[in-house]
């Protein structure tokens, strides 16, 4: 009688898998790193350790697709009133540990390099395309509802607030000395007076 795969079980060992596979990365890189290197971090033999991935490449994939989804999904939650809202108000915490935070694995410059030497170069850039887009029809909306400012340009500027995140996530990624609580404060000083309109007197 074949025995039926526990989901729950089979979910769990490919996340402590992946969590020592990010371990192994961080120190030697997606492609310094070695299998054997993978198994010892993740605690199981080889056979193992293929019974959930069925190569190294599976695993740097798994971990670049669950990289970008995290961003996409973070960056979608400023794609509203509310986010842009929340975006003006943003504290250090919010910004370090929310819009900005590396996530459980801390390899999201690696699989952003990744993805620009990897066939899904063009997917990435779509992505990004379509959000700036998005953001930009936000912000027209937004003018003809009065929340945003009249003289905006929706193009120019959904295309500065990504360069300013971008710019913000890399600093943070790389480790260059910037002070979180000034650039929460300036973010936020930008959102209110380049965005939004200037409220009634």
């Amino acid at each position: 009688m074949a025995r039926t795969r526990n989901e729950q079980l089979h979910e769990q060992r490919r996340g402590q898998i992946l969590l020592a596979a990010a371990r192994v990365f961080k120190e030697k890189g997606f492609h310094g790193a070695r299998t054997e290197d993978i198994c010892l971090g993740a605690g199981m033999s080889a056979g193992a350790v293929f019974r959930y991935f069925k190569d190294k490449r599976e695993i740097i994939d798994a971990i670049v697709e669950l990289e970008t989804e995290r961003y996409i999904t973070q960056t979608r939650q400023l794609l509203s009133k509310e986010g842009l809202h929340q975006l003006a108000d943003i504290g250090v915490q919010e910004l370090v540990q929310e819009l900005l935070y590396p996530g459980e694995f801390d390899l999201s410059l690696d699989s952003w390099l990744e993805l620009a030497r990897s066939n899904e170069q063009a997917r990435i850039v779509e992505v990004d395309r379509q959000m700036r887009k998005d953001l930009s029809e936000l912000l027209a909306i937004g003018q003809r509802e009065g929340w945003v400012r009249q003289g905006l340009s929706p193009q120019g500027a959904a295309s500065l607030v990504f360069s300013l995140l971008s710019g913000l996530w890399l600093e943070l990624n790389l480790g260059l000395s910037s002070d979180a609580n000034h650039a929460a404060a300036a973010l936020g000083d930008f959102v209110r007076t380049y965005l939004f309109a200037p409220e009634p007197q």
